[in-house]
Protein backbone atom coordinates (compact mmCIF):
# COMPACT_ATOMS: atom_id res chain seq x y z
CA UNK A 1 0.00 0.00 0.00
CA UNK A 2 1.26 3.46 -0.89
CA UNK A 3 2.31 5.89 1.83
CA UNK A 4 -0.14 8.80 1.56
CA UNK A 5 -0.13 9.96 5.16
CA UNK A 6 0.91 13.47 4.16
CA UNK A 7 -2.12 13.83 1.89
CA UNK A 8 -4.95 11.82 3.39
CA UNK A 9 -7.51 13.95 5.18
CA UNK A 10 -10.29 11.39 4.98
CA UNK A 11 -10.01 7.63 4.45
CA UNK A 12 -13.20 5.63 3.92
CA UNK A 13 -13.28 1.96 4.96
CA UNK A 14 -16.44 -0.03 4.22
CA UNK A 15 -17.19 -3.49 5.71
CA UNK A 16 -18.36 -5.99 3.10
CA UNK A 17 -20.31 -9.23 3.36
CA UNK A 18 -18.64 -12.13 1.55
CA UNK A 19 -22.02 -13.81 0.99
CA UNK A 20 -23.42 -10.65 -0.54
CA UNK A 21 -20.34 -10.32 -2.69
CA UNK A 22 -20.73 -13.89 -3.92
CA UNK A 23 -24.36 -13.27 -4.90
CA UNK A 24 -23.30 -10.14 -6.78
CA UNK A 25 -20.70 -12.18 -8.66
CA UNK A 26 -23.32 -14.73 -9.71
CA UNK A 27 -25.55 -11.94 -11.02
CA UNK A 28 -22.60 -10.47 -12.93
CA UNK A 29 -21.72 -13.70 -14.77
CA UNK A 30 -23.86 -12.96 -17.86
CA UNK A 31 -22.79 -9.29 -17.93
CA UNK A 32 -19.61 -7.51 -19.04
CA UNK A 33 -18.73 -6.56 -15.47
CA UNK A 34 -15.68 -8.41 -14.06
CA UNK A 35 -16.41 -10.51 -10.99
CA UNK A 36 -13.74 -8.65 -9.02
CA UNK A 37 -15.65 -5.41 -9.59
CA UNK A 38 -19.08 -6.93 -8.93
CA UNK A 39 -17.93 -8.54 -5.67
CA UNK A 40 -17.10 -5.13 -4.19
CA UNK A 41 -20.22 -3.27 -5.26
CA UNK A 42 -21.72 -1.45 -2.30
CA UNK A 43 -24.35 1.25 -2.08
CA UNK A 44 -23.14 2.00 1.45
CA UNK A 45 -19.62 2.58 0.15
CA UNK A 46 -20.80 4.88 -2.62
CA UNK A 47 -22.90 6.91 -0.18
CA UNK A 48 -20.06 7.11 2.35
CA UNK A 49 -17.60 8.35 -0.26
CA UNK A 50 -20.08 10.90 -1.60
CA UNK A 51 -20.74 12.16 1.95
CA UNK A 52 -17.00 12.45 2.61
CA UNK A 53 -16.47 14.24 -0.71
CA UNK A 54 -19.17 16.81 0.00
CA UNK A 55 -17.99 17.36 3.57
CA UNK A 56 -14.26 17.57 2.97
CA UNK A 57 -14.26 19.18 -0.51
CA UNK A 58 -10.83 17.74 -1.32
CA UNK A 59 -8.35 18.91 -3.93
CA UNK A 60 -7.90 15.37 -5.21
CA UNK A 61 -9.45 11.90 -4.91
CA UNK A 62 -6.97 9.06 -4.62
CA UNK A 63 -8.35 5.60 -5.35
CA UNK A 64 -6.48 2.40 -4.55
CA UNK A 65 -7.33 -0.52 -6.88
CA UNK A 66 -9.69 -0.51 -9.86
CA UNK A 67 -12.46 -2.12 -7.81
CA UNK A 68 -12.73 0.98 -5.60
CA UNK A 69 -13.06 3.37 -8.55
CA UNK A 70 -16.79 2.61 -8.76
CA UNK A 71 -17.25 4.58 -5.51
CA UNK A 72 -15.69 7.83 -6.76
CA UNK A 73 -18.36 10.44 -7.58
CA UNK A 74 -18.57 10.62 -11.37
CA UNK A 75 -19.44 14.32 -11.28
CA UNK A 76 -16.38 15.18 -9.15
CA UNK A 77 -14.59 18.27 -10.48
CA UNK A 78 -11.34 17.49 -8.67
CA UNK A 79 -8.74 15.21 -10.27
CA UNK A 80 -9.05 11.47 -9.65
CA UNK A 81 -5.80 9.54 -9.31
CA UNK A 82 -6.14 5.76 -9.33
CA UNK A 83 -3.43 3.38 -8.18
CA UNK A 84 -4.45 -0.02 -9.58
CA UNK A 85 -0.80 -1.02 -8.96
CA UNK A 86 -1.13 -4.04 -11.27
CA UNK A 87 -2.96 -4.83 -14.50
CA UNK A 88 -5.84 -7.22 -13.92
CA UNK A 89 -5.74 -8.22 -17.58
CA UNK A 90 -2.14 -9.37 -17.16
CA UNK A 91 -2.85 -11.00 -13.79
CA UNK A 92 -5.66 -13.15 -15.20
CA UNK A 93 -3.72 -13.98 -18.36
CA UNK A 94 -0.99 -15.49 -16.18
CA UNK A 95 -3.47 -17.21 -13.89
CA UNK A 96 -5.01 -18.91 -16.93
CA UNK A 97 -1.69 -20.66 -17.50
CA UNK A 98 -0.64 -21.59 -13.97
CA UNK A 99 -3.74 -21.88 -11.79
CA UNK A 100 -5.80 -24.90 -10.80
CA UNK A 101 -8.57 -25.89 -13.21
CA UNK A 102 -11.20 -23.82 -11.42
CA UNK A 103 -8.86 -20.83 -11.11
CA UNK A 104 -8.13 -21.07 -14.83
CA UNK A 105 -11.84 -21.11 -15.55
CA UNK A 106 -12.49 -17.99 -13.48
CA UNK A 107 -9.34 -16.36 -14.87
CA UNK A 108 -10.56 -16.94 -18.42
CA UNK A 109 -13.86 -15.25 -17.53
CA UNK A 110 -12.08 -12.33 -15.86
CA UNK A 111 -9.48 -11.98 -18.62
CA UNK A 112 -12.13 -11.63 -21.33
CA UNK A 113 -13.97 -9.01 -19.30
CA UNK A 114 -10.97 -6.98 -18.13
CA UNK A 115 -9.63 -6.95 -21.68
CA UNK A 116 -12.54 -4.63 -22.47
CA UNK A 117 -13.17 -3.14 -19.03
CA UNK A 118 -9.71 -2.13 -17.81
CA UNK A 119 -9.13 0.42 -20.57
CA UNK A 120 -12.46 2.07 -19.78
CA UNK A 121 -11.46 2.33 -16.12
CA UNK A 122 -8.19 3.99 -17.10
CA UNK A 123 -10.05 6.54 -19.24
CA UNK A 124 -12.23 7.52 -16.28
CA UNK A 125 -9.38 8.92 -14.22
CA UNK A 126 -6.96 11.80 -14.62
CA UNK A 127 -3.91 9.65 -13.83
CA UNK A 128 -3.33 5.91 -13.42
CA UNK A 129 -0.33 4.85 -11.33
CA UNK A 130 1.45 1.53 -11.89
CA UNK A 131 4.37 -0.09 -10.09
CA UNK A 132 5.63 -2.00 -13.15
CA UNK A 133 6.20 -1.04 -16.79
CA UNK A 134 4.90 -4.43 -17.90
CA UNK A 135 1.55 -3.85 -16.18
CA UNK A 136 1.37 -0.26 -17.41
CA UNK A 137 2.07 -1.31 -21.00
CA UNK A 138 -0.69 -3.93 -20.83
CA UNK A 139 -3.30 -1.30 -19.95
CA UNK A 140 -1.85 1.21 -22.42
CA UNK A 141 -2.63 -1.24 -25.21
CA UNK A 142 -6.30 -0.93 -24.27
CA UNK A 143 -6.26 2.84 -23.69
CA UNK A 144 -3.30 4.45 -25.52
CA UNK A 145 -4.59 7.93 -24.72
CA UNK A 146 -4.63 7.44 -20.93
CA UNK A 147 -2.43 9.51 -18.64
CA UNK A 148 -0.24 7.11 -16.65
CA UNK A 149 2.77 7.26 -14.36
CA UNK A 150 5.24 4.67 -13.11
CA UNK A 151 5.79 4.72 -9.34
CA UNK A 152 7.58 1.60 -8.09
CA UNK A 153 6.73 -0.24 -4.91
CA UNK A 154 8.83 0.76 -1.95
CA UNK A 155 9.94 -0.34 1.49
CA UNK A 156 10.54 1.46 4.76
CA UNK A 157 14.30 1.03 5.17
CA UNK A 158 14.21 2.45 8.66
CA UNK A 159 11.59 -0.03 9.85
CA UNK A 160 13.29 -2.93 8.01
CA UNK A 161 16.74 -2.16 9.34
CA UNK A 162 19.70 -4.21 8.09
CA UNK A 163 20.20 -7.15 10.42
CA UNK A 164 23.27 -8.09 12.43
CA UNK A 165 24.93 -11.39 11.61
CA UNK A 166 24.09 -12.80 15.06
CA UNK A 167 20.34 -12.36 14.40
CA UNK A 168 20.43 -15.00 11.68
CA UNK A 169 19.55 -18.62 12.45
CA UNK A 170 21.13 -21.54 10.63
CA UNK A 171 19.46 -23.33 7.70
CA UNK A 172 16.19 -21.41 7.89
CA UNK A 173 14.24 -20.51 4.75
CA UNK A 174 11.30 -18.07 4.86
CA UNK A 175 8.39 -17.07 2.64
CA UNK A 176 6.30 -14.02 3.56
CA UNK A 177 2.99 -12.82 2.16
CA UNK A 178 -0.78 -12.70 2.51
CA UNK A 179 -2.28 -16.10 1.77
CA UNK A 180 -5.63 -14.79 0.61
CA UNK A 181 -3.64 -13.89 -2.51
CA UNK A 182 -3.66 -17.01 -4.76
CA UNK A 183 -0.13 -16.55 -6.21
CA UNK A 184 1.32 -16.78 -2.69
CA UNK A 185 -0.54 -20.01 -1.96
CA UNK A 186 0.62 -21.51 -5.24
CA UNK A 187 4.20 -20.45 -4.56
CA UNK A 188 4.35 -22.11 -1.13
CA UNK A 189 2.73 -25.31 -2.37
CA UNK A 190 5.20 -25.43 -5.23
CA UNK A 191 8.05 -24.89 -2.80
CA UNK A 192 6.94 -27.59 -0.34
CA UNK A 193 6.08 -30.16 -2.99
CA UNK A 194 8.89 -29.73 -5.48
CA UNK A 195 11.70 -27.50 -4.18
CA UNK A 196 12.00 -28.27 -0.46
CA UNK A 197 12.71 -32.02 -1.00
CA UNK A 198 15.55 -31.09 -3.35
CA UNK A 199 17.00 -28.66 -0.80
CA UNK A 200 16.70 -31.27 1.95
CA UNK A 201 18.86 -33.70 -0.03
CA UNK A 202 21.64 -31.13 0.06
CA UNK A 203 20.93 -29.59 3.48
CA UNK A 204 19.09 -32.22 5.59
CA UNK A 205 18.44 -29.91 8.55
CA UNK A 206 16.78 -27.14 6.53
CA UNK A 207 13.64 -25.57 8.03
CA UNK A 208 10.94 -23.73 6.10
CA UNK A 209 8.70 -21.04 7.59
CA UNK A 210 5.67 -19.42 5.89
CA UNK A 211 4.56 -16.17 7.53
CA UNK A 212 1.49 -14.14 6.67
CA UNK A 213 -2.22 -13.65 7.21
CA UNK A 214 -4.16 -16.83 6.50
CA UNK A 215 -1.09 -19.09 6.59
CA UNK A 216 -2.59 -21.58 9.05
CA UNK A 217 -5.86 -21.79 7.16
CA UNK A 218 -4.50 -22.16 3.64
CA UNK A 219 -1.51 -24.34 4.49
CA UNK A 220 -3.05 -26.62 7.12
CA UNK A 221 -2.68 -29.69 4.87
CA UNK A 222 1.12 -29.29 5.16
CA UNK A 223 1.29 -29.20 8.97
CA UNK A 224 2.89 -32.64 9.12
CA UNK A 225 5.60 -31.79 6.59
CA UNK A 226 8.98 -32.26 8.33
CA UNK A 227 10.73 -29.00 9.07
CA UNK A 228 7.77 -26.83 8.03
CA UNK A 229 5.87 -24.30 10.16
CA UNK A 230 3.26 -21.64 9.39
CA UNK A 231 2.74 -18.40 11.30
CA UNK A 232 -0.36 -16.25 10.81
CA UNK A 233 -0.43 -12.46 10.61
CA UNK A 234 2.29 -10.75 12.63
CA UNK A 235 2.45 -6.98 13.31
CA UNK A 236 6.13 -6.83 12.34
CA UNK A 237 7.77 -9.06 9.73
CA UNK A 238 11.30 -7.87 10.34
CA UNK A 239 12.17 -10.20 13.28
CA UNK A 240 11.12 -13.21 11.20
CA UNK A 241 13.02 -12.04 8.13
CA UNK A 242 16.08 -11.25 10.22
CA UNK A 243 16.19 -14.75 11.71
CA UNK A 244 15.96 -16.42 8.31
CA UNK A 245 19.07 -17.52 6.46
CA UNK A 246 17.42 -17.23 3.05
CA UNK A 247 14.16 -15.69 1.83
CA UNK A 248 12.33 -17.16 -1.15
CA UNK A 249 9.77 -15.94 -3.70
CA UNK A 250 9.06 -18.84 -6.10
CA UNK A 251 6.05 -17.14 -7.70
CA UNK A 252 4.86 -18.41 -11.07
CA UNK A 253 1.78 -16.18 -11.40
CA UNK A 254 0.68 -12.71 -10.44
CA UNK A 255 1.62 -9.23 -11.61
CA UNK A 256 3.38 -6.09 -10.48
CA UNK A 257 6.32 -6.13 -8.07
CA UNK A 258 6.23 -8.22 -4.91
CA UNK A 259 6.90 -6.35 -1.67
CA UNK A 260 8.38 -9.52 -0.16
CA UNK A 261 11.43 -9.06 -2.39
CA UNK A 262 12.03 -5.47 -1.24
CA UNK A 263 11.41 -6.33 2.42
CA UNK A 264 14.00 -9.11 2.34
CA UNK A 265 16.44 -6.80 0.55
CA UNK A 266 16.01 -4.10 3.18
CA UNK A 267 16.35 -6.51 6.12
CA UNK A 268 19.52 -8.06 4.74
CA UNK A 269 18.26 -11.58 4.11
CA UNK A 270 19.61 -13.05 0.89
CA UNK A 271 16.83 -13.80 -1.61
CA UNK A 272 16.18 -16.56 -4.14
CA UNK A 273 13.29 -15.83 -6.51
CA UNK A 274 11.79 -16.44 -9.89
CA UNK A 275 11.87 -13.45 -12.21
CA UNK A 276 8.11 -12.78 -11.98
CA UNK A 277 7.93 -11.18 -8.49
CA UNK A 278 10.84 -8.90 -9.40
CA UNK A 279 8.78 -7.15 -12.09
CA UNK A 280 11.01 -4.45 -13.51
CA UNK A 281 13.06 -3.85 -10.36
CA UNK A 282 16.58 -2.86 -11.32
CA UNK A 283 18.03 -6.13 -10.06
CA UNK A 284 20.78 -8.33 -11.50
CA UNK A 285 20.96 -12.07 -10.98
CA UNK A 286 23.98 -12.95 -8.88
CA UNK A 287 24.42 -9.41 -7.62
CA UNK A 288 21.26 -8.52 -5.69
CA UNK A 289 19.67 -11.98 -5.50
CA UNK A 290 19.77 -15.39 -7.16
CA UNK A 291 17.11 -16.08 -9.80
CA UNK A 292 15.91 -19.47 -11.04
CA UNK A 293 12.76 -20.52 -12.88
CA UNK A 294 12.93 -24.30 -12.46
CA UNK A 295 12.76 -26.33 -9.23
CA UNK A 296 16.23 -27.87 -9.57
CA UNK A 297 17.96 -24.55 -10.14
CA UNK A 298 15.93 -22.89 -7.39
CA UNK A 299 16.94 -25.57 -4.88
CA UNK A 300 20.58 -25.33 -5.93
CA UNK A 301 20.58 -21.55 -5.38
CA UNK A 302 19.08 -21.94 -1.90
CA UNK A 303 21.60 -24.61 -0.97
CA UNK A 304 24.45 -22.45 -2.23
CA UNK A 305 23.37 -19.55 -0.02
CA UNK A 306 22.74 -21.75 3.02
CA UNK A 307 26.29 -23.08 2.79
CA UNK A 308 28.08 -19.81 2.00
CA UNK A 309 27.72 -17.08 4.63
CA UNK A 310 30.09 -14.73 2.80
CA UNK A 311 28.06 -14.97 -0.40
CA UNK A 312 24.85 -14.32 1.53
CA UNK A 313 26.28 -11.24 3.16
CA UNK A 314 27.71 -9.86 -0.08
CA UNK A 315 24.42 -10.24 -1.94
CA UNK A 316 22.45 -8.87 1.01
CA UNK A 317 24.60 -5.72 1.23
CA UNK A 318 24.21 -5.01 -2.48
CA UNK A 319 20.46 -5.54 -2.27
CA UNK A 320 20.22 -3.21 0.73
CA UNK A 321 22.16 -0.52 -1.14
CA UNK A 322 19.76 -0.87 -4.08
CA UNK A 323 16.63 -0.28 -1.99
CA UNK A 324 18.26 2.61 -0.15
CA UNK A 325 19.07 4.32 -3.45
CA UNK A 326 15.90 3.58 -5.44
CA UNK A 327 13.06 2.00 -3.45
CA UNK A 328 13.03 3.54 0.02
CA UNK A 329 9.62 4.97 0.92
CA UNK A 330 11.10 8.45 1.20
CA UNK A 331 12.08 8.30 -2.47
CA UNK A 332 9.00 6.47 -3.76
CA UNK A 333 6.45 8.53 -1.80
CA UNK A 334 8.06 11.77 -3.01
CA UNK A 335 7.46 10.67 -6.60
CA UNK A 336 3.86 9.71 -5.84
CA UNK A 337 3.28 13.06 -4.18
CA UNK A 338 4.60 14.81 -7.31
CA UNK A 339 2.18 12.79 -9.46
CA UNK A 340 -0.73 13.90 -7.28
CA UNK A 341 0.39 17.53 -7.20
CA UNK A 342 0.84 17.60 -10.99
CA UNK A 343 -2.69 16.23 -11.45
CA UNK A 344 -4.07 19.07 -9.31
CA UNK A 345 -1.98 21.67 -11.13
CA UNK A 346 -3.26 20.50 -14.52
CA UNK A 347 -6.85 20.94 -13.33
CA UNK A 348 -6.03 24.43 -12.07
CA UNK A 349 -4.37 25.38 -15.36
CA UNK A 350 -7.40 24.19 -17.32
CA UNK A 351 -9.68 26.28 -15.11
CA UNK A 352 -11.58 23.25 -13.86
CA UNK A 353 -10.46 23.52 -10.24
CA UNK A 354 -10.53 26.60 -8.00
CA UNK A 355 -8.53 26.92 -4.83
Amino acid sequence: MRDLSAYCKTVVHIPHSSLRGLMQCIKALPTRTPLRIAYCRSRAAKDAVRHAYEKVQPHVIFVERWRALQYAPEEAEVPVVCDPTDSMTLYNRRLMKAGTWWERLIAWEEYQKFLLYEGNLARRVDVSVFCSRVDMACVEQQAPEMQCELVPNGVDCQKHSFKDENEEETDTVIFTGAFRYPPNRHAVRLFINRILPLVRRRVPRVRFLAVGSGANRWLRSYRTTPGFAAVDFVPDLRPYLAKATVAVAPLTMGSGVSLKVLEAFATGTAMVATSMPCGDLQVRNGEHLLIAEEAEGFAENISKLLRDAELRRTIAKRARRLVEEQYDWEIVSAKLHRVIEDAVERKVEHGRLHR
